[in-house]
């Protein structure tokens, strides 16, 4: 925080979903804040801050493929001999290898060690191959800012079904387990382990019967 203040770019490194989202609510409003995991729908996120007088900014993210029998959790390990879990994001199943998402200054160490040891061939991919997810901007219309109202409404299921979520402790309000009565505001970031992110960007008016329109961000 005192560094963005300074006027230099920082970052968290990987951190669990709640983290980062609490992490970015807390600093939102005291400089500009960007979370990003490399993907649609990433778990582990990286909180990039910056000072305001920087248009955007955000942590440089790399993918590393390796085609590999080993499991994801497996591959984790074997990684974590090499760089700090705080330089490693979500780890990707394919159907002849894994992925590894990776702070890209730190995929060079990698690459290298990798090189020398012959124990796993790794090579860098684009990260537009492990994104298999979307991200949508799209207004919706809702009775009320409650979390269980607009969550059910951002990814389509019933309110009953996304109830029964956030009673069995699923969702969460900016990085915090949400309750049934849980409100959300404008910057607000709600997650639904298994169904997606929702942001909330913008009010944008009442309809006639007094409902709320509403701009979101969904990721799945």
């Amino acid at each position: 925080m005192q560094s963005a203040r300074a006027g230099r770019v920082v970052n968290s490194g990987f951190l669990e979903a709640n983290e980062a989202a609490e992490l970015a609510h807390k600093l939102k409003d005291h400089a500009s804040v960007n979370i990003d995991g490399g993907y649609s729908s990433a778990v582990r996120r990286v909180v990039t801050v910056f000072p305001d007088n920087i248009p955007n900014a955000n942590t440089k993210l790399a993918a590393i493929y390796a085609k590999t029998d080993l499991e994801a959790n497996e591959f984790k390990v074997f990684l974590l001999k090499y760089l700090a879990d705080s330089d490693i994001g979500d780890i990707v199943t394919h159907q002849d290898g894994l992925s590894a998402i990776i702070i890209d200054s730190k995929k060079k160490k990698l690459v290298e060690v990798m090189e020398q040891s012959n124990k796993i061939e790794l090579e860098e991919i684009p990260l537009e191959l492990i994104d298999s997810g979307s991200t949508k901007s799209r207004q919706v219309v809702v009775p009320s800012m409650r979390v269980d109202v607009i969550g059910a409404k951002a990814l389509n299921v019933s309110r009953s079904y996304f109830s029964k979520g956030i009673k069995a402790g699923n969702v969460f309000l900016n990085g915090k387990a949400a309750n049934k009565s849980s409100s959300a505001e404008v910057g607000d970031e709600i997650y639904a382990k298994g169904l997606g992110r929702i942001m909330v960007l913008e009010i944008q008016g009442k309809t006639r019967r007094g409902n709320q329109k509403i701009l979101i961000e969904v990721e799945k």
